[in-house]
């Protein structure tokens, strides 16, 4: 009979244990109470870490603009904001991970109304890989976040050090930059973009790296790629296909003839798969930076 209650004890202590509070990227402390079975994710920068952590069988609900939505035919919940809340109440969330930024508003009306949120938001390497862990406690996957956190670090680092045995005169010159049709606006990234960081750790001296907007990016024009003269100039393309129409954006334009990267034809197509999200997919951007870089 004691075996039987001693079971019953650490049974209930076992489900209780799970509970506790954590901090989330907007500093807000995050009760979670359970392990969440049926979770919502409002941004799809965030997707990613479900599926890396082996967690998307939990996702009841992604937006309208997630991949992964019909990949894995998961039921929309419509845009980014203002969300539909009566949508996100019908799903029974246990939990809704959200992007800060401009989604913080949000967030707040999400709290109004006793749904949990979880505010996640990395614009570096490590706040990457500090995302991964926190997702990997809420969602009751410490081993494997901890796998999947060393295994990020050290694919990075690998590469970085190794770039870093360059000395600065050897290396090539770069420039990331999506690019109007009529080139009339280029927004880039410098510092304090997760962007910058990459191109860096990849061993590419980046030319805006001096320069900095709002979380990293700003606007340029075609006189300042003119005057840096980048040896490689990458440029994102959005759907399978779009490589060379990318690349025929920058290296048709007049103006550009004369420019390094488009005389050695080192213009190069980056999947915005890859660029336009923080989040574990950014070992797989450095090491394709560094392979570009250092064919």
């Amino acid at each position: 009979m004691k075996k039987v209650l001693s079971i019953l004890v650490l049974t209930m202590v076992a489900l209780t244990a799970f509970s506790f509070v954590i901090v989330d990227d907007m500093g807000r402390l995050v009760n979670i109470d359970s392990v969440p079975k049926r979770v919502i994710v409002a941004a799809p920068a965030i997707t990613e870490y479900l599926v890396v952590l082996e967690c998307s069988d939990k996702i009841v609900g992604l937006t309208d603009w997630d991949s992964y939505a019909a990949a894995l035919g998961i039921e929309t919940i419509g845009n980014l904001t203002p969300l539909n809340l009566e949508k996100i109440v019908s799903l029974e969330p246990d939990v809704v991970f959200i992007s800060g930024g401009f989604q913080a508003p949000e967030v707040e009306k999400l709290d109004e109304i006793g749904i949990t949120a979880f505010v996640v938001n990395p614009n570096s390497f490590y706040e990457i890989s500090q995302s991964i862990v926190n997702v990997s406690i809420i969602m009751d996957k410490v081993e494997k976040g901890k796998e999947l956190k060393d295994n990020f670090e050290s694919d990075v680092l690998d590469i970085a050090k190794n770039a870093s045995n360059l000395p600065m005169n050897e290396k090539k010159t770069v420039f990331y930059g999506m690019f109007s049709s009529d080139m009339s606006q280029i927004w880039t990234s410098g510092t304090g973009s997760f962007l910058n960081e990459a191109l860096i750790y990849a061993g590419g001296a980046n030319v805006t790296a001096p320069y900095s907007g709002n979380n990293g990016w700003f606007p340029v024009g075609p006189e300042f790629i003119y005057v840096n003269d980048p040896d490689i100039i990458f440029v994102p393309y959005y759907y399978e296909g779009g490589q060379q129409e990318a690349i025929d954006t920058v290296m048709n334009y007049e103006a550009f003839k004369d420019l390094k990267a488009v005389k050695n034809k080192d213009v190069i197509p980056v999947s915005n798969y890859l660029t336009d999200y923080a989040n574990p997919n950014y070992s797989d951007l450095v090491k394709y930076f560094n392979e570009s870089i250092y064919k």
